[in-house]
This record gives structure tokens, C-alpha cells and sequence, in this order.
């Protein structure tokens, strides 16, 4: 089991389930349509935009805070800064009954930057109601020591991100979405912001940032060096793309020492071909999401044995078959020519009962080779053998496949693709005579049918019945002001 394979299945395990992004989309949606009703006096779902590490998309599937900004009408900031009281306290409880009478049983709370929401789950939504002010930067109300309006780009982090993501051969997000698996597991105290902007400083100094899985376990072994190594008088960081200081006071940096120690454990159980033991060091950081068997790579190996069986039967048939086409056809040649001399031998000779008896003979044996080489038609070989062409050529594709699960940095779902596309070949090849004349194909057949459902179809991942929205882009005016709509990457 290679460490490509491990870290590649780990990630893929990491990104947010699809049920989680329906249930997400579907409370996102709901507090843009009220909110777009109440205050904007349209019925639309839009207007609203993911930020925080869900925007920034290296959010993995543990997220349990989601952040958005929503847009409002510029003319309520004006009409909210006449007010002699604290007017973006008034302006955020608006927002907030506004939101309360969506979910009248849930926790509703003032949040630094807006509205904090509690569902039942365990979920929250923290929601800032913005204006907006040019391309970078939106307005929001801080209710704060008597309150004020205060400017902030929401979206310069997601930017950052995702060029630091392209940059790095798209390391960065798995990166980070790793490194909150670790801090939930191991009960870090470290702040997600604050995962995404050490994670950007330590991959743009990386050298191997280039690198694709193969390289993982020295990546997160270098970054838990890099988090140690932080000064340890250091309690703030700035955040990335933003002007947002980072309070972390509680020491994470101990944490990571011994994240380290594992780290260098499993990289040194790995060399010595001690896959077992380098699992386990790395199930100890990241917890038991980490693969410790390879369900893809078995099936593959099976598969591999299947085809290895066919490939054998079908060559065979062919053999039995052919051998027997020829002694039908010579047998039919033979029989044709013992009939007009049965006949000579009726005419000429005086022994009429053999002559009869041969004559007898030789048309029931051209009737019989007659039927059975028509049963044996040369067209029913030909499909035998294209099956044996196909069976070499799957089990080339099966080797390639192997090959990549186990050497190189190949997306796990490819292979997975393939591996399924290879199983139907193979179910679908020509069967004809071959069962009624080879036990070992018709044994081989068997043993397919008997492969779990998971190694002959595409997996399917289990999803809730709300559909998950694809949105494209949209504008509309209100107040001279093109709205615009930023959604979550499917």
C-alpha cells in the first residue's frame, strides 16, 4: 500500500459529503429568500455569498460554522445612521427578528460580524447583513463600543486561497482540510482562519509545493514543524488577504511537536516496508478516517484474477472449438465422398448389403456434420476470439491501473472510474459455447457474479432528495446597484 494511494483516499474522504452541501445550500437559501423579502420586496434566493473556510472551500466534512455576507439595500444605512441610539445594533436586531420569524425555534444571537444561528444539529450560520460599498469591499455594523460602520473586503482570503490552491497543484485546500481533520481528532487549540493562513505561508515557501500525493506525508510532517516552530511569544497572526488580526492565546505549538514525532515515525515505518505501523502513527493524527486497507486496490487485484481466468477459458475455447470445426468439416468431406462410392459399389459389385450399409452411413455422417458444423459456424469462433483479444487488452488496463494506485499521483475517483468500466467489459463479453465446453470459464463466471457490488458498479454516494443548486451567474438592479452572486463551487 503506497502512501499515494493512502493520502489520496484520505482526501477524498475529507471533502464535504454531498448530503451536508444540500443541507447547507438549503438553509443558505432560505435566509437569502427571507431576508430578499423583507427588506429588498423581491422573491428571489439569491444575493447571498459564502465566506469564511466553506467559501474559501477547505472546509472538510466535520464543518460545523458556516459564514455568509448578504447584501442589503444601500438606502437602509442611511435611514438606520439617523437614529441617535446605537443604530447598528438596531439595524442587526432587525436582521435578526427578520431571520427569527424563518426559525422561531432556534438560537439567534448577535455575533461580531451579524447574526449567529444555532440549529438543532449542532450547525450555526453567522450571517453579516453588508452594503455594499466598490468590487472589494462591503460596509458592515459593528455594534461595538457605542457602534460604528466598518469596511472589509469578505472576499480577498477566498481570492487568496484559490490562486495560493492553483499555485500549489491544488495541495493548499487538501492541506488544510488535513490539517482540521488533526485539530479535531487531537483537540488542538488553533483557529480555522489561522490553519488556512499558515498552511498559504508554509506552501509558498515549500519547495516541493509542486508535489501531488506521493509527497503528503513529508508535507504534513514539514507543516507540523512549521506550526512548532511559530514564536513562542507570538499570539496573533494577520490574516490571509485581510487586515483581520488573529487572536490564538492557547498554545497549539505542543500539539504539533508531537503530530511531528508520529509523522516521522510513519515516514520511517513506511520506508521499512512497515505499512501497518506507519497506518497506525498516522490514524493516531488525523483519527480513523486515515485508510488503513485499500478496498479499490483489492477489487482491482481480483479483477485481475478474474480476467486472468477468462482470458485462459476464452483461449481455450477457441482451441476446442477450431479442433473441432476441422474434424467436422474433414468428416463431412469424408462422408460426401463414401456416397456415390456406396453407389459404384451398389452398381458394380454384387455385395448389395454393404454397399446399402455404407451408403446408409455416409448420409446419416454428412447429416450429422452437416448440423453440428453449422452449430460450429466460424462466426461463433471469431467472437471467441475477439473475446480473448479483449480479455488481454482488460488485463493490460487492470496492470495500468494497479500501477497508478500504487506508484503514481493519480485522482483516486479515475481509477475508480476505470475499474468500473472495466468490470462491465468484462461481464459483457461473449459467453456463447464457452460455458457448455469450459468448466474453468464457466468456474470464471461464476466467480464475477460473486464479486461484491461495489467492485462490478460505479459507488454511489449516498445523498439526501434535496438537489443541490448549480447557479450561474446572475445580476439584477435594485437602488442603481448590480447585486452581485458569488456561490460555492460544486
Amino acid at each position: 500500500m503506497s502512501v499515494s494511494i493512502n493520502f489520496n483516499m484520505f482526501c477524498e474522504k475529507l471533502k464535504v459529503s454531498a448530503k451536508k452541501k444540500s443541507i447547507i445550500s438549503l438553509r443558505f437559501k432560505s435566509i437569502c429568500k427571507k431576508l430578499n423579502n423583507d427588506f429588498w420586496d423581491i422573491n428571489t434566493d439569491l444575493g447571498g455569498i459564502y465566506v469564511g473556510c466553506y467559501g474559501r472551500e477547505t472546509a472538510n466534512d466535520g464543518i460545523d460554522k458556516i459564514e455568509m455576507i448578504f447584501e442589503m439595500p444601500s438606502h437602509l444605512r442611511e435611514k438606520y445612521s439617523k437614529s441617535q441610539k446605537n443604530s447598528q445594533f438596531l439595524f442587526l436586531e432587525d436582521v435578526r427578528r427578520s431571520i427569527a420569524t424563518l426559525y422561531p425555534n432556534t438560537s439567534l444571537v448577535h455575533d461580531k460580524f451579524g447574526i449567529n444561528i444555532i440549529f438543532f444539529d449542532g450547525m450555526s450560520f453567522n450571517i453579516a447583513p453588508v452594503f455594499y460599498k466598490n468590487n472589494d469591499e462591503h460596509i458592515y455594523a459593528d455594534p461595538r463600543k457605542g457602534g460604528s460602520w466598518e469596511s472589509k473586503n469578505f472576499k480577498k482570503g477566498k481570492e487568496e486561497i484559490r490562486i495560493g490552491d492553483t499555485v500549489t497543484n491544488h495541495n493548499l485546500k487538501r492541506l488544510c482540510r488535513m490539517i482540521k481533520a488533526w485539530r479535531r481528532n487531537c483537540n488542538v487549540p488553533i483557529k480555522e482562519i489561522l490553519i488556512d493562513t499558515l498552511a498559504y505561508e508554509f506552501l509558498m515557501s515549500w519547495d516541493s509545493r509542486e508535489t501531488s500525493y506521493s509527497y503528503y506525508d513529508v508535507m504534513c510532517r514539514d507543516f507540523f514543524e512549521f506550526l512548532m516552530n511559530q514564536e513562542p511569544s507570538k499570539k496573533e497572526w494577520k490574516a490571509i488577504g485581510d487586515f483581520l488580526v488573529i487572536p490564538n492565546e492557547l498554545n497549539f505549538r505542543y500539539k504539533a511537536v508531537m503530530a511531528h514525532y508520529k509523522a516521522e515515525s510513519a515516514i520511517t515505518f513506511a520506508k521499512n516496508n512497515e505499512n501497518w505501523l506507519a497506518v497506525h502513527k498516522w490514524k493516531e493524527v488525523f483519527g480513523i478516517d486515515f485508510p488503513d486497507t485499500i478496498p479499490l486496490e483489492n477489487q482491482l487485484k481480483t479483477l485481475d484474477d478474474t480476467t486472468n481466468k477468462v482470458y485462459e477459458a476464452q483461449k481455450k475455447c477457441v482451441q476446442i472449438l477450431v479442433k473441432r470445426r476441422f474434424f467436422l468439416t474433414s468428416l463431412q468431406v469424408i462422408s460426401a465422398l463414401l456416397i456415390p462410392l456406396s453407389l459404384l459399389v451398389i452398381e458394380y459389385t454384387h455385395n448389395f448389403i454393404s454397399g446399402l450399409i455404407l451408403f446408409s452411413s455416409s448420409i446419416a455422417l454428412f447429416i450429422i456434420s452437416l448440423r453440428y458444423r453449422r452449430a460450429n459456424q466460424i462466426k461463433v469462433i471469431l467472437k471467441h476470439k475477439v473475446s480473448t483479444n479483449l480479455a488481454l487488452t482488460i488485463k493490460e488496463q487492470i496492470k495500468q491501473a494497479l500501477n497508478d494506485v500504487t506508484y503514481n499521483d493519480i485522482d483516486i475517483s479515475e481509477v475508480r472510474s476505470r475499474k468500473n468500466k472495466i468490470a462491465l467489459k468484462l461481464q459483457s463479453m461473449y459467453t456463447g459455447a464457452t460455458l457448455n465446453i469450459s468448466k474453468k470459464y464457466r468456474n470464471a463466471i461464476k466467480e464475477l457474479n460473486a464479486i461484491p457490488e461495489e467492485g462490478k458498479c460505479s459507488i454511489r454516494i449516498p445523498s439526501s432528495n434535496i438537489q443541490i443548486p448549480n447557479w450561474s451567474q446572475n445580476k439584477f438592479s435594485v437602488d442603481n446597484h448590480v447585486q452581485e452572486v458569488v456561490n460555492y463551487r460544486d
